[in-house]
């Protein structure tokens, strides 16, 4: 009898410990879903300046055609004609100067047209910056895009000249480095560039807080 009980103990003290380790391992699970983000586009990330969203967009550099050639609307985060109203940064490509981004009143943009006789002119101005080959997760925080300061960045011809009467834009980006915007409306972002010289497209990604004292907040 003595032999049973002990057992019959043994039993219970093994039973017992095996309830502690599973309910303490499931506790360690419970506690690690709660460390990534909520939202993995970050949609709606916000604090009492901006909110904050993810973008994924396509746009192409064709300068034959105003109506044809595409620019970025970081309020909408989406891509809208070169000759648009709504456009923030337009990209295009030239002999010279390469493959380039560019705020829509630069004049290379609109030299770009105007070779191929297309009438084209913003007044609208963007502040672009090449942040080089970063790591565009460090920009994954409204808080990081409200205190970005961005510096505008000029055309730079083949001798290495800055050529600030062309305008506000990047000509030596490769594929696989991030810019930096500021929108004369206040938009604050980062976009990594991915270039595609065979369907003339560049796809880009990244983030954007938008102003919540704007209209453009939606």
């Amino acid at each position: 009898m003595k032999k049973i009980s002990v057992f019959l103990s043994m039993a219970l003290m093994i039973s017992s410990s095996l309830m502690i380790t599973t309910s303490f391992t499931s506790c360690i699970d419970d506690e690690d879903s709660l460390v990534g983000p909520v939202d993995p586009q970050n949609n709606g990330d916000e604090n009492s300046n901006y909110q904050m969203y993810s973008f994924n967009e396509t746009l192409n550099y064709n300068s034959t055609k105003a109506s044809t050639a595409s620019a970025f609307c970081a309020s909408t985060r989406q891509a809208v004609p070169a000759n648009s109203s709504a456009a923030d940064f337009c990209v295009g490509t030239q002999g010279q100067y390469g493959t380039f981004v560019c705020s829509p009143n630069a004049k290379e943009l609109s030299f770009c047209y105007d070779a191929n006789g297309v009438s084209f002119s913003s007044h609208k101005s963007t502040k672009i910056q090449n942040l080089g080959f970063v790591d565009i997760q460090d920009y994954y925080d409204v808080n990081t895009l409200d205190q970005m300061t961005v510096t505008s960045d000029y055309f730079v011809d083949p001798n290495g000249k800055i050529q600030t009467s062309l305008g506000v834009g990047v000509n030596q980006l490769s594929s696989g480095q991030v810019i930096a915007f500021q929108t004369s409306d206040g938009c604050k972002g980062v976009a990594k560039m991915s270039f595609s010289k065979v369907t003339k497209t560049v796809s880009i990604s990244g983030y954007v807080a938008v102003p919540k004292n704007s209209s453009l907040a939606k």
